[in-house]
């Protein structure tokens, strides 16, 4: 019975050193992924995103990410205004409105985050939470301005709705946070498909469903 007990200590001692040997050093440990996909919000969009990982632990991993994408906002609000004209001898204020249908951002993030790996094996799932800050560019999708004819000779003749302004669109960078799950398929000797879905909160611009794939090296 002793020799037995001593048996399992010394198996059980075993097992806890090749653990621990297992255990790889913070920051021992480093990956490269290139994806892309669809960024789904009103309307659809593209995304590729490049980023580079290193082991915490065994599981966690510290992301650095950089990408492009195009968030397409359907909107569908009016718009009046007015001009003035000066030809010859013919100076005045006209009217018209045009249908804003569409915005359009061009969207370069960086981002820093955390990703967990919830198994290790062929397939392994994982979560993951990403902040960063978005710099971006817009343009609008506007229909034909239609001009109602009305002239005016003078400004305080323009009605008041077509003096007021538009909305406006912030011009301000954003700030986004990520949260997403995803699982990795084992290709070849170090080499994985990455398939990960992305729910992203973006101030000023407008919210997405991401859905992202590529490689991991």
């Amino acid at each position: 019975m002793k020799s037995i007990l001593i048996t399992i200590l010394i198996l059980f001692s075993v097992s806890l050193s090749a653990q621990e040997i297992e255990q790889p050093k913070m920051f021992s440990v480093f990956r490269t992924s290139a994806l892309a996909g669809m960024n789904f919000s009103s309307l659809s969009g593209g995304s590729v995103v490049i980023e580079e990982k290193a082991n915490l632990s065994s599981n966690l991993f510290l992301k650095l990410s950089v990408g492009y994408s195009t968030i397409n906002k359907k909107e569908g609000y009016v718009v009046k205004t007015y001009g003035f004209i000066n030809f010859d001898q013919y100076q005045y204020y006209t009217i018209g409105s045009y249908t804003v249908e569409e915005i359009n951002y061009d969207v370069f993030p960086i981002s820093l985050g955390l990703q967990y790996l919830l198994l290790h094996s062929t397939f392994s799932p994982y979560s993951l939470v990403e902040i960063g800050y978005n710099s971006y560019t817009f343009h609008t999708k506007t229909a034909q301005v239609y001009s109602y004819g009305n002239q005016y000779s003078t400004i305080d003749q323009v009605p008041a709705e077509y003096k007021s302004n538009p909305p406006e669109i912030s011009k301000r960078g954003s700030y986004r946070i990520a949260l997403g799950v995803g699982t990795t398929y084992k290709l070849g000797s170090g080499i994985n498909l990455d398939i990960r879905y992305l729910y992203q909160f973006n101030k000023f611009i407008a919210n997405t469903n991401q859905i992202l794939v590529g490689i991991n090296f």
